[in-house]
């Protein structure tokens, strides 16, 4: 065993084993695990002997003699894997109990409740027991040359717990399910604690930005340590935080059709839906995902569409999940009425609207099916990723389409599905006409496009880029931007007041005015153009006033100011004094002629989107828009416009819920080199967008560079709003 563990070099430890055992009439049966992650990491693991794996087995160990864990023990070993022992009651409280019926659907956004008043005391005390008993498991076969990968929200205290121990250990987490926001971990005792216990990884991975974006703001909003772009900086580590969306064994999908298996029972598929639309639904029946949802808008679609009475199945697998927890048993309840109550309603002797499968299906008839079918409508309420969507597209022969919400982590990738709200019954019901009245030219496109994405990322490729991530030695983050405390604030008006000549260069929307739902109604306030003017009153001081704003909306609200202004991201600048604006910009009339109608266009698709046309720019603005809209038609828009951005040399900004279409050669930084080569013995600049980064980046080491709101920087400082950048420019005049 001394020889095993010497050589690990990867230590997986999640909440089940990939192979299970169970008992039979004394007998130990051993089988595969079901589920993605035991699927996915076990097609990773394959063939690397010096891995191991660390989890539960799946049978109580109260069910088990002494005799029989040594046997279990001793085949596992042959396949690097580690049992660790679990009673049934321990089982009931940290699995069914905190885990499943507390921390999945918190983080789901669903609703929860202990069952007593001191039962959420009494999971809480088994969470904590079990992930103890998971560290004794891990401190064991660990060695120097590990990486410990912990996996999923069991096992959230574990990071922490090995760290404790193993302090120069190696620890990557990864969260299978979506993170909540701020708010809603509140709404749990022990968040803290599960907080803390993530952050004794080094590196924190998550399937969607969003999610890891959660997590840094859960970590800032506790206050356990501070965010500085994707890093986390604590008193004595920088932990890494990532997105990283998981794929599936490509190979494994697409080549299925060559199965015996898979061929057979996709034959005896193929002659019972004979002559029908077959629309597939496989997930675990489970209240995150939507299948009452999805057999309503299926039951209203067969009202809205009696012509396609006879001529469409609706196949909805529903493997039993948690089968003890009460949520559980309802729904398995409610789903078998809502089937019950379609087939009677639109049912005939020769046609059953809905066929109902309740029960675990082997892979080689979920696969027989998604081959065969004409769409997948797969619409969890909310999911981390949801890779039966992928396993359809890789599975299919049919030129079928898929129908996912946008609330699956899968819907950043696959963009070529049909996305809809899961919560909307006539979206749902819509998007099943959609699909099934799709021209086959437009299947092809959108099925190649998601294949050719899928197959270049894959499982392995997922699994084998956190590690490599892990492997990397952590970094102390490369320019640390420091909250402007009170003693820094008074590092930074004496060296104010005591300097001669003085350079302020002050971003508008969003460091000194705050953002507005429409960008047209940010007119100054009396109170910030008073302030402008004691400042520039000063005679030490040079302030100059940049904005993506138009030059004329700039001349109107600052022209009787003496400031210099910069408008349109450094398009255009003009000296205080003067009524002259000085630019390097070429006509733009000819590529906004060009890419107008596509802006415009993808304005008119997304409600609330609208389109500013610049003397040098083009902005496609989304603020009032639904993030759902905006995400969806905003990648869409990006996509459509690259060509002929790479014809006129023409770049893409993300702002503030912007995308801003310039000239890259066009920058704030470049700007105010106008001013940079006069000397000055006191700089400041402040900025809250990406296009402040350019200034920032331009400045001497001398210079206060300040950052309004969160997110990587190249600045010094950072302050929280625009309020408190008002407050410390007034302790200025």
């Amino acid at each position: 065993m001394l020889t095993r563990v010497m050589t690990t070099k990867v230590i997986i430890v999640s909440n089940r084993l990939p192979v299970s055992v169970r008992k039979e009439k004394g007998n130990l049966i051993f089988s595969s695990s079901v589920g993605g992650l035991a699927t996915g990491l076990s097609s990773y693991i394959a063939g690397k002997k010096a891995n191991l794996w660390v989890g539960w087995p799946g049978i109580p160990s109260d069910e088990l003699t002494s005799q029989d864990k040594q046997f279990i023990t001793d085949r596992f070993a042959l396949e690097g894997l580690v049992p660790v022992w679990l009673s049934s009651k321990q089982i009931e409280d940290f699995y069914n109990g905190y885990s499943n019926s507390l921390l999945w659907p918190l983080f789901h956004s669903l609703s929860f409740k202990a069952s007593k008043s001191n039962q959420t005391d009494v999971w809480w005390r088994a969470y904590k027991s079990v992930n103890r008993r998971y560290k004794d498991a891990v401190v064991n076969v660990i060695s120097k040359s590990s990486q410990v990968w912990v996996h999923d929200y069991q096992l959230m205290l574990l990071p922490q717990l090995i760290r404790a121990e193993q302090p120069a250990a190696h620890i990557g987490f990864f969260l299978h399910i979506p993170f909540p926001e701020p708010e809603q971990l509140r709404l749990i005792q022990h968040s803290e604690d599960i907080l803390n216990g993530v952050l004794g990884a080094d590196l924190i991975g998550f399937h969607t930005l969003g999610y890891a974006n959660n997590f840094l703001q859960g970590i800032e909003a506790f206050g356990l340590g501070e965010t500085s772009g994707s890093q986390i900086l604590t008193n004595d580590r920088t932990v890494r935080v990532a997105n990283f969306p998981m794929g599936i064994d490509y190979a494994k999908y697409n080549s299925s059709a060559q199965l015996e298996e898979v061929r057979r029972v996709a034959k005896v598929y193929s002659q019972k839906y004979r002559r029908k639309k077959i629309i597939a639904s496989v997930d675990r029946l489970d209240p995150t995902k939507g299948l009452a949802e999805r057999l309503k808008a299926y039951d209203s679609y067969l009202k809205q569409n009696p012509k396609s009475h006879g001529k469409v199945v609706f196949v909805m697998v529903a493997a039993p999940s948690r089968t003890d927890i009460a949520d559980y048993k309802d729904l398995g309840k409610k789903l078998s009425q809502l089937v019950k109550d379609t087939n009677k309603r639109y049912g005939s002797p020769k046609w059953t609207p809905v066929e109902y499968i309740n029960k675990p299906v082997p892979f080689e008839h979920v696969t027989a099916l998604f081959q065969i079918a004409d769409v997948a409508f797969i619409t969890p309420l909310k999911d981390g990723m949801n890779l039966a969507a992928k396993e359809f597209i890789a599975s299919n022969r049919k030129n079928g389409v898929l129908i996912l919400s946008s609330s699956a982590g899968a819907a950043e990738e696959l963009q070529d599905a049909i996305i809809v709200d899961p919560k909307d019954q006539q979206e749902l019901t819509d998007a099943i006409k959609e699909a099934l009245h799709m021209r086959k030219r437009e299947l092809k496109r959108r099925l190649k496009n998601m294949r050719d994405y899928l197959s270049t990322h894959t499982v392995q490729d997922w699994a084998q880029t956190f590690i490599d991530t892990l492997n990397q030695p952590v970094p102390g983050t490369p320019h640390l931007t420091f909250t402007l405390n009170e003693r820094l604030t008074k590092k930074l008006t004496k060296q104010y007041y005591t300097s001669s000549k003085r350079l302020l260069l002050l971003d508008y929307d969003g460091s000194l005015s705050p953002y507005t739902t429409n960008f047209s109604d940010a007119k100054p306030s009396k109170d910030l153009i008073n302030l402008l003017r004691k400042l520039a009153a000063q005679p030490m001081n040079d302030i100059v006033l940049i904005s993506g704003r138009r030059s004329s909306e700039l001349d109107k609200w600052f022209g009787k100011l003496n400031i210099n202004l910069i408008s349109e991201h450094g398009a255009a600048y003009k000296d205080r004094g003067n009524t002259t604006w000085h630019s390097d910009a070429k006509s733009s009339a000819d590529w906004q002629k060009i890419l107008l109608p596509t802006l415009e266009k993808y304005a008119r698709l997304t409600p609330g989107a609208m389109v500013e046309i610049k003397p040098h720019s083009l902005v496609w603005h989304y603020r009032q828009a639904s993030v759902y809209h905006a995400q969806k038609y905003g990648v869409i828009l990006k996509r459509a416009l690259k060509p002929v951005l790479k014809r006129y040399n023409l770049e893409i900004i993300q702002g503030n819920k912007i995308l801003e279409i310039k000239n890259p050669n066009l920058t704030k930084g470049k700007a105010i080199k106008h001013w940079l080569k006069d000397p000055h013995d006191f700089i400041m600049a402040i900025g809250d967008d990406t296009t402040d980064e350019d200034i920032f980046k331009e400045l001497p080491e001398t210079a206060f560079s300040i950052k309004v709101g969160k997110g990587l920087s190249a600045a010094q400082y950072r302050l929280p709003t625009t309020k408190h950048v008002i407050r410390l420019l007034n302790s200025l005049v």
